[in-house]
Order: structure tokens, then sequence, then C-alpha cells
């Protein structure tokens, strides 16, 4: 692995996570994804991960973007399919932290952070997701709540949040018309389907049925039509988290790829002396170095309150294709070893490819880097 260095506290923190997953997961046989999802997410809660951008008043850690970053690469290294219910509950933090009315938003945070479960947010619909004007989750005011009603699709996190964050429209049109709301598990009204994703194994996905739930207007997160910006400035930086995740997920399989190739012969030597290898190999190792360069460089622009959101997406980007790019080329050269006996490189190849997905697809991040040339 890279020599990436982290803060002694930081450190501690990764190891005592792995430390857990050794002795709890040893003990823990057939579990289900969404089991499997609370067991990985309740030692990281332990270890306070869930709150690490969370401020010393809110019992958080108070990390920095930079140093939050450096730890989810470290933690993807090995449990990658572990961390998107940790970053989804992450990003909806987020979200309610950028609420403007101070009061509302320590109220929110302190109504979240009491539960031991995770957050979902939902957004994505059978026919709409990144086209949030099209989105048809209606929010209906009446009197002192609000009545809602539609199916979200892809939702992390499903059957096993504490809460449901739901980006939903009012009568306005266009984005001044979306707003979010922040939704009890017990709300009458929601019904779950859990999904499998082929490679998030150890989380849980699914699509959340809100069938005229009525929900207190206190649930409301933000002033009216603030949810094209609550919900921009959340995946904005949720963004260099992701390409961090894929950092770490690339450069497990560049460490698979790079062991085989130095002890797989073919000819009479290594597969590494052939320069068609060792060529391609070195152009991963450079693109691994760029990549990380660029999510920790979003992430210090969001630490020093400059402009992000084009970085946070160039992070994003390339990472996410660099880890799906790596991995094809991991399950190229071993051959049959790549695709039996549950092979690592086959299980990051199909993580790869979801997480090309996450906080948006590819041509989502041109559009937005185009943007802003």
């Amino acid at each position: 692995m890279n020599n990436l260095q982290l803060p002694d506290k930081y450190q501690n923190l990764v190891l005592s996570c792995q430390e857990s997953f050794a002795t709890k997961l040893s003990s823990q046989n057939n579990l289900t994804e969404s089991e499997s999802a609370l067991l990985h997410y309740s030692i990281y809660r332990e270890n306070n991960l869930h709150s690490i951008l969370l401020s010393h008043t809110l019992n958080g850690l108070n990390a920095s973007y930079y140093e939050a970053g450096s730890v989810f690469e470290s933690l993807a290294y090995s449990y990658i399919d572990t961390l998107p219910t940790l970053l989804t509950t992450i990003h909806c933090y987020e979200l309610i932290k950028s609420v403007g009315d101070e009061s509302k938003k320590y109220t929110l945070l302190n109504t979240v952070l009491h539960s031991l479960k995770p957050l979902a947010f939902c957004l994505t619909e059978e026919h709409a997701g990144s086209d949030t004007i099209s989105l048809k989750t209606n929010a209906i005011k009446n009197d002192k709540s609000f009545v809602i009603t539609e199916k979200k699709e892809i939702v992390i996190n499903d059957g096993i949040a504490s809460f449901y964050l739901v980006v939903a429209k009012s009568n306005k049109k266009g984005r001044a018309g979306l707003n979010v709301f922040l939704i009890p598990e017990n709300t009458k009204g929601i019904t779950v389907q859990h999904h499998h994703v082929t490679g998030f194994n150890k989380c849980a996905i699914g699509s959340v049925d809100f069938n005229n739930i009525i929900v207190d207007e206190n649930y409301q997160i933000g002033e009216e039509g603030s949810g094209y910006f609550l919900l921009t400035e959340m995946l904005d930086k949720g963004r260099p988290f992701v390409a961090a995740c894929c950092v770490g997920g690339a450069q497990r399989a560049f460490d698979i790829i790079t062991d085989h190739a130095k002890t797989r012969k073919q000819f009479s030597k290594p597969l590494f002396e052939f320069q068609s290898i060792n060529f391609k190999i070195a152009e991963f190792a450079t693109q691994l170095h760029a990549a990380r360069l660029l999510y920790q460089d979003a992430c210090n622009k969001i630490d020093n309150n400059e402009p992000f959101s084009k970085e946070a997406s160039m992070a994003k980007y390339f990472a996410s294709r660099l880890f799906l790019d790596i991995t094809n080329f991991g399950i190229d050269i071993m051959g049959y070893k790549s695709i039996i006996n549950a092979s690592e490189i086959k299980h990051l190849n199909d993580v790869a490819q979801t997480m090309m997905f996450i906080d948006g697809t590819e041509n989502v991040q041109k559009m937005i880097i185009a943007s802003l040339i």
C-alpha cells in the first residue's frame, strides 16, 4: 500500500476499527446484507467516525475534510464495501449542517445523533435523479404538516435507517420548489424493498415508498425552496470522499495486480518483465498518485473556504474511472484466477462499477466541470 500518513489519533481509530472487525465478524456467520451493514456501522460509530466532521460541541471529532478523506482512503483499502453506510450518514449530516438557521440546525443534528442507526438519503426516482426538475415526489402543505407521496429508488440504508432525508417539491416550479425533509423511520406509510447490488454485499440498498405520509413542519430542513442549494452543497462536499474511497480500493487492486505480475511466470519469466505489463502498471501508479492529489486538493479547498465544486467533480470523475480501469486490467492479466473462488479482484471490479454512479455518473461530473471552466 502507499505510505499514506495519518495523524496518530486517526491512525489509532482505523486500527481500532480493524481490530473490532476481526473480533466481532469472526463469530458472525451468514449475515444478511442489512445485518452486515448495521454491524459494520456500529463499529464505525463506536469509534465516533460517523461524526468525524462534526464539532466538539456535538461530541464530534472535528476533523478537517483533508483528514477525513485520508481516513476514508485508509479504510477503503480493506473495507470499501462497508463504507456506503457510513458515508451516506455523513452526507446527511453535511446537508443538515448547511442549514442557515443555527437553532434549527443544532436541533436537527442532536435529533439524528441520538440514534444508533445510520441515516438514508432519498433523491433518485424511477424516471429522475440528476435531473432534479423532473422529480415527482410532492410535499403538499396541510396546516402545520406536509403530506409526501412517491417512491424513491437506490436508497442506501433502506430499512435500517433511523431517519430518511427526502428531496420533494412543492407547488413552485423549477429549483425554487425543491425542499428536503427529515422523516423518522416509524412514520406511518413507509414501505421498503431491498435490492441486491453486485459488489455492495455489506450494505443495504433498495427502494422506499412514501405513501401519503404526514411529516411535521419542524422536520422540513431549511427554508422553503432551499432544497436545491442543500442538495448541491451536500453532493459537492461528498464527492471528494467518494473519490478517496475509490483511491483506497484502486490502491488495493493495484497491489494485488503488482504482486501477481511479479510472481506469476509465463515463458520462463515473471509477467512484470514484459514491457506491455510493466508499462501499464507504471501508468496506473502515476494515475493513482494523481487521483490522490485530486481528492486531497478538493478537501483542502473546502477546509480553506475556497470554491471547490469543480475540483470535487474532477476528483470523483478521475478516481472512479481509475478504480474501474485498474480492476478491469487486473481481470485481464490474472485470467481465470480473477473469476473463480470469489476472487478479490473480481469483487473490487464489482464495487468499482457501482462506485461510478455514487454522487453522480461520469457524465454528470463532466457536465459540472464544463460549466465551471
